[in-house]
């Protein structure tokens, strides 16, 4: 298992953060790795995401089916990845075996709850954890990237809960 997260806080509500996060088709707005997410079927935005799927387009063209899970109102949003085995050609393999069952399963997740030392303010914790066969392996894959990945997310959710920006840009009618 391989898990990593980034913790800051926020000048706001949990309310407001699971606002964002509750619409996924604007997660590009603030996730710096996406540039397209849509679910499988349309959703009233005060529903709940609960068990909700759909596919998520990274900047490098991958794509990824994902379902949402463990969603607690104002508390949690999680999201479940499933990560592809490797081909035994990485390995210098010499047995062509196609693709080894090496996947992975990647949970990624925002938990957040009022500061207790603020009430004006939330502690927010972003994290991925990773597990299956292939964890190590994925962990050298993303580790180089998920700090910067992580404290740009972060720095954006905090910019559009205090401010309803990203980068300078307004976004006050995109999350309304």
């Amino acid at each position: 298992m391989f898990e990593t997260a980034k913790r800051i806080r926020i000048q706001g509500s949990p309310a407001r953060l699971f606002h964002i996060l509750n619409r996924p088709a604007l997660w590009p707005v603030w996730d710096v790795d996406l540039t397209d997410v849509k679910l499988d079927a349309p959703r009233d935005p005060a529903a709940s995401l609960e068990g909700a799927t759909g596919k998520l387009t990274m900047k490098n063209g991958r794509a990824f089916d994902f379902t949402i899970r463990n969603v607690i109102e104002n508390k949690r949003v999680e999201y479940l990845t499933k990560l592809p085995g490797i081909p035994p050609t990485a390995y210098f393999s010499l047995v062509d075996l196609r693709v080894l069952p090496l996947g992975a399963d990647a949970d990624w997740y925002w938990a957040f709850d009022k500061a207790p030392d603020n009430p004006n303010a939330l502690d927010l914790e972003m994290g991925v954890r990773i597990t299956g066969a292939a964890s190590m392996l994925w962990r050298m894959v993303f580790a180089p990237f998920l700090p910067a990945a992580f404290d740009a997310c972060t720095h954006n959710l905090k910019t559009l809960v205090e401010e309803n920006k990203v980068n300078g840009k307004d976004y006050t009618d995109a999350f309304k």
